[in-house]
């Protein structure tokens, strides 16, 4: 028995998977909502399977892309820039495996193996720094990296990395700004 299934959510979500999959795309808020109702089981298992396929290959783009951008940055600052320019494509990830459209639970799951993934590179990072102390990398080196890494994590969600600063946060050990006026009298001619 084929079950036809076109002009439907459905389709709107297989559609957006496959352009997002080729990064034709990057905005899920356009998808509709899905109900688990909706469809029979092995639709469901499809979309699954293509929801699951999508975002691996996307996950693994950006962790290649993060790691050509690192092994070419310079310095440090560049590693961080790295860092913290490669969770515009996290965010995007995450926007979809968490889509609200999606049945609760399912979104919940998604998100999690996403999530749980982000973690395992942070870790690999660290891992990946901590093997290059033990063959023999600087300790500088190493303690610039690892401070680099902690300082711009990858496992910060879009929402906290641009969390508003509160304005009157500060740090009193700083000196103000001084301005250094000198009063002249006019020059007579």
């Amino acid at each position: 028995m084929t079950v036809v299934v076109s002009g439907s959510g459905f389709q709107e979500w297989v559609a957006f998977l496959d352009r997002w999959r080729a990064g034709e795309v990057d905005d899920p808020r356009q998808l509709p909502p899905l109900a688990e109702d909706d469809y029979p089981a092995d639709i469901w298992a499809r979309l699954i399977g293509r929801m699951a396929d999508a975002l691996a290959f996307r996950l693994q783009t950006w962790a290649d892309a993060l790691l050509r951008a690192m092994a070419e940055a310079r310095d440090e600052f560049e590693v961080a820039r790295a860092l913290t320019q490669s969770r515009r494509g996290l965010a995007t990830i995450q926007a979809v495996a968490g889509h609200p459209g999606l049945p609760k639970q399912l979104a919940g799951q998604l998100r999690d193996a996403v999530d749980k993934q982000i973690r395992a590179a942070q870790q690999a990072l660290m891992d990946g720094i901590e093997s290059a102390r033990r063959a023999g990398l600087d300790d500088r080196i190493v303690q610039a990296r690892l401070r680099t890494l902690r300082d711009n994590p990858i496992t910060v969600t879009a929402s906290q990395a641009h969390r508003r600063v509160d304005a009157w946060a500060c740090d009193p050990s700083r000196p103000t700004r001084r301005q250094i006026i000198i009063d002249r009298p006019p020059e007579q001619s």
